[in-house]
């Protein structure tokens, strides 16, 4: 029995490698940080991070990127998010919400960007980490074109404004 446990145990380890990519550890101050390493160098990478890249999406690189990266972390839901809410600002990244809880989800800006960062508990162990950084709407972004809608005076609580959706 212990025959077949163990080499069916170190397959699902290895099942679940398949789409992870090992990313470098950055952090403020940190000298193992690699200069060269070309696509996340404005937010912490925790050590043992991986990436989902059936989840992820990263346009650009250096600290001009945009998108989502996904990561799996051999840390708590906590310990990540007390590793984002302290490194971040070490980026750079002026904190502007927080709401901590069983999902966390921490905002923050720097200069003409926008990032945030959703830390949830992994499905097995670990926590998964979801850092979305784009433009900040007002700073040079496209935004869609203001409509011409006006509603009528409000009779009660203020109407919600909807952008208007367009086709091709």
């Amino acid at each position: 029995m212990a025959r077949l446990a163990i080499p069916a145990f170190a397959a699902l380890l290895l099942a679940g490698c398949g789409n992870t990519t090992s990313l470098p550890q950055t952090q403020s101050g940190d000298p193992q940080q690699q200069i060269d390493f070309g696509l996340l160098t404005d937010i912490p990478i925790p050590s043992g991070a991986t990436m989902d890249n059936e989840r992820s999406l990263i346009l650009g690189d250096k600290d001009r990127w945009t998108g989502r990266v996904v990561m799996k972390l051999w840390k708590s839901s906590s310990e990540a998010t007390a590793f984002y809410l302290n490194q971040m600002p070490a980026f750079g990244w002026e904190p502007i919400m927080a709401a901590t809880s069983g999902t966390s989800v921490m905002s923050y800006v720097r200069a003409d960007r926008a990032a945030t960062v959703q830390v949830e508990t992994g499905s097995m162990w670990g926590a998964t980490v979801r850092v979305t950084v784009a433009q900040r709407v007002g700073t040079g972004a496209t935004a869609p074109a203001a409509s011409s809608y006006a509603p009528a005076p409000a009779q009660g609580p203020a109407p919600v404004l909807m952008s208007p959706v367009y086709s091709r």
